[in-house]
């Protein structure tokens, strides 16, 4: 069977639940809304994030919506996912705009702006905030796409995973390293030749030998299954990026939804994000680093040769990034940027009352973010 056909008797099948669901709904006829995900059933997002969504939105709209998640690509790539919330394939799903800067190019120039440390949730706040409050132009490339960024998180600090034991610069040098957006600038800087795929795809390329090292976050060895090929990590922490769009929301669906509807969706969005970062990017990425070192994988510092390679990164990044927007067409590239440095400028203030806690980051969130959101802008 093609895939085109095998992806149309999926989405006839859920069709056809939604129907039979539907016949019992008390009410109102229920309808069953279909997230495509591209990353496996293992990966955080789809264990410990969306599953409170899913169960929230249901609960809050008594049953009148459901959400279906079809994992580990079986309706869309991580390159195809803004197709196919486009073309009404999938009424939400997980997007990332390097993997499409030419259709994202001003959202992809926030998520290519690396934040240096370890404050994922300041990173992660200041995204959010700068996407739906205050750059225009994201929202509307967005809707070009028939799309809507509802909620999307940061990643943990991007480490080198390696499949030989890759110590520092000297041993990266010449390597083949998967990266995306900013990574691969970073990684020629660091005299490696970045390959560009998505960590799912980085899976098989590490197997085979096609490429040596991953640039990405730890918690990847588990999400992506990495465990049994990575032998080295590189611990020094190489940038946090995003916002990776956990709820990619197809506009279209979002339209045909009832305002409580909405309101149901907007309610839980926040937990999305805030149970993203803590419990996967924070906890989990070290669980699965103490995990990975008690069965052999080389743990390595990385040093201050990674300082003075991220100090040359730096010095290039805010002009190369406005520049590229701009040959995408962003002619606010310049505020878009001034806006997400000050929105970064404020949540690492507020994340220092944050700490690791879900429930006050998701607090923070709904107060600074989605109760200041203009519905209609959507």
């Amino acid at each position: 069977m093609s895939r085109a056909a095998r992806r149309i008797g999926l989405i006839a099948t859920a069709y056809v639940a939604a129907q039979v669901v539907g016949l019992g709904a008390s009410g109102a006829q229920a309808r069953e809304l279909i997230y495509g995900s591209w990353v496996s059933p293992k990966h955080g997002l789809n264990r410990l994030a969306l599953p409170h969504f899913f169960k929230g939105v249901e609960k809050a709209t008594k049953g009148e919506i459901t959400w279906k998640l079809l994992a580990g690509g079986q309706l869309v790539s991580g390159r195809t996912t803004p197709q196919g919330i486009r073309d009404n394939m999938i009424d939400a799903g997980f997007g990332i705009a390097p993997y499409v800067p030419n259709r994202l190019p001003a959202t992809n120039m926030i998520f290519s702006t690396y934040v240096f440390g370890g404050d994922i949730a300041a990173a992660a706040g200041a995204a959010m905030e700068t996407v739906l409050l205050n750059c225009p132009a994201c929202l509307a490339e967005h809707r070009r796409n028939n799309a809507i960024p509802l909620a999307g998180y940061d990643a943990a600090p991007f480490l080198l995973m390696c499949r030989d034991d890759v110590r520092g610069l000297a041993d990266l040098k010449g390597r083949k390293v998967r990266a995306s957006g900013a990574g691969v600038y970073l990684m020629r800087q660091a005299g490696a030749t970045p390959v560009a795929m998505s960590p799912a795809q980085a899976t098989t390329a590490l197997q085979r030998g096609t490429i040596d090292c991953v640039h990405g976050a730890g918690n990847w060895i588990r999400a992506y299954g990495y465990g049994d090929i990575v032998k080295s990590v590189i611990l020094h922490p190489t940038g946090i990026s995003g916002p990776a769009m956990a709820l990619y929301f197809n506009r279209k669906t979002w339209k045909s939804l009832t305002p409580g509807q909405q309101a149901a969706h907007l309610a839980f969005a926040p937990a999305v994000i805030a149970r993203s970062v803590m419990e996967m990017h924070y906890a989990e990425t070290e669980e699965v680093l103490a995990d990975a070192r008690k069965r052999g994988v080389r743990m390595h510092a990385g040093g201050a040769e990674f300082d003075r390679l991220i100090a040359r990164f730096k010095t290039g990044q805010r002009r190369r990034n406005i520049a590229n927007a701009r040959r995408f067409g962003v002619k606010s590239a310049e505020a878009i940027m001034a806006a997400f440095e000050a929105a970064l400028v404020k949540w690492r203030g507020l994340s220092k009352g944050i700490g690791r806690d879900a429930a006050k980051f998701e607090a923070a969130l709904k107060r600074e973010i989605y109760d200041k959101v203009d519905h209609a802008r959507f």
